[in-house]
């Protein structure tokens, strides 16, 4: 396959998405990041992989080489090869061949691996004081929404409201995505060692987007393949997303009901409930699950209880103690007195 079939020149990253129609959608793309800027200072484009220097690893026979190895394996893992085709045929196809700096850069790995950063550095790089004061208009906002989906399994709100807050900054339409899904998890094969991950992720997005419907250029992404408000990757929209109202055709990642109802079931089935939703192990595992970062978990649970703080003060009649010790308490007083 050759790569001038493979890449798209950088002036044409930039299309119309074929978004269905809730005020939830972004009706046009974003503006797709490319590694344009980097190349063009060492006087190279995107265009083609001929213009890379030979010394480098990713030369245009190795890139040859491992698109072919990963349409086989995708084909091994029922992804048809026409399917495959056709995505890289598209006017928005192209790879990222410095992606795996992202990954390098990412705010989870400077806290938690690399001891870089302190928790301090993280908190004020997300703005968490700011989400909590955010957080709060944005439930009153979708209050009906967020009751539904506390009263499935009692999963408080200020929950479910803190992890998106974190992922997309309570559904920020510049969130939405700057790359491609597609284009990010080939890369991600092509260019990082996340081999296996991107296959399982390309074969997840292609069940998904025949699924839903929905092309794969619509699922604009995180750098590492993350779709939607609630930032789920392919084979967690597969085993987690869910539609508000039970219409399997009408789910949607970039529809915000569909994504607090799906985090909800996501921290439900990861084990949390309205029976242990007030201890904070429980809450810490679950959360931790949606990503596996302490520092992130961190955070989440300071805004959740940021959150809750202010809803309770807004409601004095509401106990502030666990059901389980109003209970406690409860059957102590109706004790005979000594």
């Amino acid at each position: 396959m050759r790569v001038s079939h493979l890449l798209i020149a950088s002036a044409m990253t930039v299309m119309f998405l074929a978004c269905a129609g809730s005020g939830d959608h972004v009706k046009t793309s974003p503006e797709i990041k490319t590694d344009a800027e980097s190349l063009s200072a060492e006087g190279k484009t995107t265009e083609d992989f001929s213009t890379l220097p030979e010394s480098n690893e990713f030369t245009k026979a190795v890139v040859d080489q491992k698109m072919t190895e990963l349409k086989q394996r995708l084909a091994m893992n029922g992804v048809p090869e026409e399917w495959f085709d056709e995505q890289i045929r598209h006017e928005s196809f192209q790879v990222h061949s410095r992606i795996a700096r992202y990954f390098q850069k990412a705010a989870e790995k400077q806290v938690d691996y690399d001891k870089q950063r302190d928790r301090e550095w993280y908190f004020a790089r997300l703005g968490v004081d700011a989400k909590i004061e955010k957080g709060k208009t944005f439930i009153e906002a979708h209050k009906h929404i967020f009751d539904r989906a506390e009263a499935k399994h009692g999963i408080h709100k200020e929950l479910i409201a803190a992890i998106v807050g974190i992922e997309t900054n309570f559904a920020d339409r510049h969130q939405r995505g700057n790359f491609y899904a597609f284009n990010s998890l080939v890369s991600q094969y092509i260019f990082t060692k996340r081999k296996k991950f991107a296959v399982r992720e390309i074969a997840a997005l292609y069940k998904f987007s025949k699924k839903t419907g929905h092309p794969p250029q619509y699922f604009t992404s995180s750098y590492a393949g993350a779709i939607g408000w609630g930032q789920f990757i392919p084979t967690s929209l597969l085993a987690f997303f869910i539609d508000s109202n039970g219409i399997h055709e009408d789910t949607d990642p970039f529809s915000l009901e569909d994504t607090i109802f799906s985090i909800e079931n996501y921290l439900y089935k990861h084990n949390l409930s309205g029976n242990n939703i007030y201890d904070r192990d429980a809450r810490y595992k679950a959360v931790f699950a949606y990503n596996h970062s302490d520092i992130y978990v961190t955070a989440v649970l300071y805004i959740y209880e940021g959150l809750r703080d202010y809803f309770r003060a807004s409601k004095p009649e509401e106990s502030v103690r666990p059901p389980e010790d109003a209970a406690k308490s409860t059957e102590e007083s109706a004790l005979p007195s000594p």
